[in-house]
């Protein structure tokens, strides 16, 4: 079930942000799955907000990531860097290292399951495509229809994308979505219907036991 809340993106990050510190005051080893996109600028403010010596305790990863060289202008680990997000205390694990795709590709889904498994929480952050695209999982893609592995890498109109899949995604224990903009409004409609994965991506939230999903829809 999700639940789709009318607020600003601000209101959505300290929602976000007071889950993480909660999860984090208690102790609780969390992971946080952050995406680029549009939704970088919340992850930054939600990442400015959480007390450093809290940080210890945070794991972060992408939800996706654009292949290519470290640190290329349209990778999603730089252009965080680029709007000011500061991981502090915090283990960040970025997908890039400069190996090949199939390495890469191979090397992130071990991390991934192994940083799964480690943590007690684990909260993903997402934004909603316009063709109802969620991490890197396009409408009709390999990542779209895959069943067992948790990374999949594949080539794209723009860019060749390594994204976390459908078998990763059941794992997480919350999911936000942040979706704004008119040109989101045909998606949101589309997710209050019942459409197969492979056809809108973003139905994956319906089936994450705690979802929020903020708007100005």
């Amino acid at each position: 079930m999700i639940l789709t809340i009318h607020a600003d993106a601000s209101t959505g990050s300290q929602s976000l942000r007071n889950n993480l510190i909660q999860s984090l005051q208690e102790g609780k080893a969390v992971l946080w799955l952050v995406p680029g996109g549009s939704n970088i600028p919340v992850s930054v403010a939600v990442m400015a907000g959480i007390p450093e010596d809290l940080t210890p305790q945070l794991t972060i990863m992408l939800t996706d990531e654009r292949y290519g060289t470290v640190g290329h202008a349209d990778s999603n680990t730089f252009q965080l860097r680029q709007a000011g997000f500061d991981p502090k205390k915090a283990t960040f694990l970025p997908v890039l290292t400069g190996a090949s795709l199939e390495e890469t590709v191979r090397t992130y889904a071990e991390t991934a399951q192994t940083q799964f498994a480690n943590h007690q929480i684990i909260v993903g952050q997402f934004g909603i495509g316009a063709d109802g695209h969620i991490a890197g999982i396009l409408p009709g893609s390999p990542a779209a229809t895959e069943q067992h592995a948790w990374v999949c890498g594949y080539h794209a109109l723009n860019y060749t994308r390594i994204t976390l899949t459908f078998p990763a995604l059941y794992h997480l224990s919350a999911a936000y979505a942040f979706v704004y903009g008119d040109a989101k409004r045909e998606a949101l409609k589309r997710l209050e219907t019942e459409l197969p994965l492979h056809a809108q991506p973003a139905q994956i939230l319906k089936a994450i036991p705690k979802a929020y999903l903020y708007t100005d829809q």
